[in-house]
């Protein structure tokens, strides 16, 4: 626990000591923020409930910051030489892992966290129902998690950066959009689709609904993606 808690505390401090924390977190609750004023500020029929279209927004927009956030996790580490030397250390394939997952989502949550200026302000002026919101936010912090763990398995299939993030932003993709596929098939394979899909999972969440199937969705996803990257790590090492 000790290995995996420093790993994480230095992929934290790392991201702080260089620029790229402050304009991905300044861009995105930019956004956000953007959509909320036009939500909002500049409709004014609209409903409190439209909150949800808000935090589906930032999940939406997850999809690609969260790849920026993971690419240089391990593909970095492998083009600079500095994962062999991080080996020689009595440190586990799976500590090394876990730490960099726990290290990005430390950031991930602390830019969700400071979003919640939003829902606050809405409710100043405004009935809002707070246990939807943090229901919302429950599932946008959850599909955060798998959204890091298979950026972390990109990135851990490469020593390029770029390359890195654009396979995150496939794999995101593809979870986002195999439900569609559900359309166009017969109706038990159309039903595997929906299973797979992330919007599918997180529609639910959106709706003040927690359910244990959807939960169980996404902590299989961070698993899944968490143990491929630590396999890819292995294989790489043996290599």
């Amino acid at each position: 626990m000790r290995n995996i808690l420093t790993i994480a505390g230095k992929e934290l401090r790392s991201y702080f000591t260089s620029p790229m924390a402050y304009v991905l977190a300044v861009f995105y609750l930019g956004i956000i923020g953007y959509i909320f004023t036009a939500i909002f500020l500049l409709m004014p029929q609209a409903e409190t409930e439209n909150i949800r279209d808000l935090i589906g927004s930032m999940l939406f927009l997850a999809l690609f910051i969260v790849p920026i956030l993971t690419m240089g996790l391990i593909a970095q580490e492998r083009a600079s030489r500095t994962m062999e030397l991080l080996m020689t250390r009595p440190v586990r394939d799976w500590e090394v892992v876990v730490g960099k997952f726990l290290g990005a989502m430390g950031l991930f949550t602390s830019v969700i966290i400071m979003s919640l200026i939003y829902p606050a302000i809405l409710a100043a002026v405004a009935k809002v129902d707070w246990m939807m919101i943090l229901t919302g936010y429950l599932g946008l912090l959850l599909a955060g998690a798998a959204f890091v763990a298979l950026g972390i398995l990109a990135s851990s299939l490469t020593s390029n950066q770029i390359a890195a993030a654009i396979l995150a932003i496939f794999m995101l993709l593809f979870f986002w959009l195999v439900g569609t596929l559900s359309y166009a098939v017969s109706h038990n394979l159309g039903d595997v689709f929906k299973h797979l899909s992330v919007l599918e999972n997180y529609q639910d969440f959106s709706k003040g609904i927690i359910d244990t199937k959807n939960i169980i969705y996404f902590v299989s996803l961070v698993f899944v993606g968490l143990f491929l990257a630590v396999r890819a790590v292995e294989n790489r090492r043996t290599i």
